[in-house]
């Protein structure tokens, strides 16, 4: 099991699953996951591009212009490459270095990912985030996902609020404004996590210690707002009436229009009636439930020297 390297408690984490934040401590080292030595690594030696490499400051983002250069020569070429001295002369001008879809250039995240997932039940990604000392990132905001915040070097204040709406299904707008109560505030030290629900507003920055942190979540959850989206279509399929446009002048006769509407109501209603509710939890199991296939590592010399028949002449 890996999810008791992010939580101490896994039943503590069920129980605050989308309804409350969660700090455990003691959960020990994590370098062989994710460290300093690796981020820097990634930036200096990988040739990272955006999107999965971006600088933000005090709540907004670095332009990449200033921290990407073109790199190679002829077929080579690559834009938007990070540049290691840019990106540090920013980081020494307070931004934040953001690492995105570690699954995709780190074997470490990768298969740590891949085991999280089959825990949780549901695809998780992940992304670091490095912070000079007395600067701050993001700024305030929530997520439309559940994430698991794990500190692995220095220390980060956090201050979390009330959500502004229960459950969003998007993101918030940019630098937009939260004055709901505040409901918790601590330093993550390394060692320690931090469970954030859906929606909650959080907001985090370093003092006199720099901060590198990695955080876990998976893709906005499916929600039974769009299992009724679609049964909505169903319905809409089987039943012309719910295809129906307005009548003709329908601002001019809104009694018309109520009765319609009350019609096209009992249809809906009538085809629900006929949902089966066995067979949508299977449909709804099958689909959300499958976790993609993890990467084919392993399998790449067997690729290579598998021998395919010739194909008889014609």
């Amino acid at each position: 099991m890996v999810l008791h390297r992010l939580v101490s408690d896994t039943d503590a984490l069920r129980q605050a699953w989308e309804i409350s934040p969660l700090h455990s401590r003691d959960l020990g080292g994590f370098d062989d996951v994710f460290g300093l030595d690796l981020a820097e690594d990634l930036i200096v030696n990988r040739g990272l591009r955006i999107p999965y490499i971006r600088l933000m400051n005090n709540g907004g983002y670095v332009p990449a212009s200033r921290f990407t250069h073109r790199t190679g020569t002829g077929a080579g070429q690559a834009d938007s490459v990070a540049d290691p001295h840019a990106v540090l002369r920013e980081v020494e001008r307070g931004a934040t270095v953001v690492l995105r879809g570690l699954v995709r250039y780190s074997p470490e995240v990768a298969d740590f990912c891949a085991q999280l997932s089959k825990e949780l039940g549901l695809f998780t990604s992940a992304g670091a985030y490095l912070t000079p000392a007395n600067s701050r990132g993001a700024g305030p905001h929530y997520d439309p996902m559940s994430v698991l915040v794990r500190q692995v070097h220095g220390v980060k204040h956090w201050r979390l609020q009330a959500p502004p709406v229960q459950w969003p299904r998007t993101l918030p707008a940019p630098r937009e404004q939260y004055d709901t109560p505040v409901i918790a505030e601590l330093d993550l030290h390394p060692g320690e996590s931090l469970y954030i629900p859906r929606g909650v507003v959080h907001d985090a920055w370093t003092t006199d210690s720099e901060s590198v942190h990695i955080t876990f979540s998976g893709d906005t959850p499916p929600m039974w707002a769009d299992v009724l989206h679609e049964l909505v279509d169903q319905a809409a399929a089987a039943e012309p009436a719910l295809r129906e446009t307005f009548p003709w002048r329908f601002a001019d006769a809104p009694d018309a229009v109520a009765g319609q509407a009350k019609e096209r109501l009992a249809l809906l209603r009538a085809f629900l009636d006929t949902v089966d509710t066995d067979e949508l939890a299977a449909d709804i199991v099958e689909r959300h439930a499958t976790l993609p296939d993890p990467a084919p590592r392993g399998r790449l010399t067997t690729a290579l020297t598998h021998t395919r028949a010739p194909e008889p002449p014609r």
